[in-house]
């Protein structure tokens, strides 16, 4: 090949490679700027994280690893992601952050009804500050939380949802909230 036809075919390659990473990655813009405070937030980690991983094996599969509530501290403030982390318990992220390539492969974002987001974010932050629960346990009144844990609970005491969606997992002796079953019982809840 010649030295002129290499340099067009790469490129090419080079053009092609970076149009569909972007195109691929235009999820994220579309996802951050959806979110509302009250929303409730959900990602797809990464192919090479155990965290993820874990997750998506103890629910058969599926789609979502992580859940949030978006809230704001203040009116008008800036919208941060209230989630609960192995190692940090419950914290807020910007939604940039939460969805970030370093973090989420995909990402959705289910609105509040109007009436309920001054509830469900007042909810959610009354849990601020909360440990995370690595026991995954629901028989703690809430001392400790896991991401679902803590989505469920402000949505359950702000009259979104009435029970909580439990199922047994692999490994594990109780039942847990999976992501994905909070994220099918928000969507038929509210939408």
């Amino acid at each position: 090949m010649k030295p002129t036809s290499s340099m067009v075919v790469t490129m090419v390659f080079l053009m092609t490679a970076t149009f569909s990473r972007a195109e691929t990655e235009a999820w994220r813009d579309h996802v951050v700027a959806a979110v509302r405070p009250g929303a409730v937030v959900a990602r797809r980690g990464l192919d090479n994280d155990p965290i993820t991983q874990a997750v998506l094996f103890g629910q058969g599969g599926g789609k979502w690893s992580h859940v949030g509530i978006a809230v704001q501290l203040i009116p008008d403030g800036q919208i941060y992601i209230e989630s609960a982390m192995p190692g940090f318990g419950t914290k807020l992220e910007k939604p940039e952050v939460f969805f970030s390539a370093e973090q989420a492969s995909e990402g959705k974002v289910l609105l509040m009804p109007v009436d309920k987001v001054d509830a469900v974010q007042n909810a959610a932050k009354s849990l601020l500050g909360r440990p995370f629960d690595d026991q995954l346990a629901l028989d703690d009144n809430g001392k400790k939380l896991y991401c679902t844990e803590l989505v469920a609970m402000a949505l359950q005491s702000a009259g979104v949802i009435k029970d909580l969606p439990m199922r047994s997992v692999p490994f594990l002796p109780q039942k847990v909230i999976t992501p994905d079953d909070l994220i099918a019982t928000v969507r038929a809840t509210v939408l």
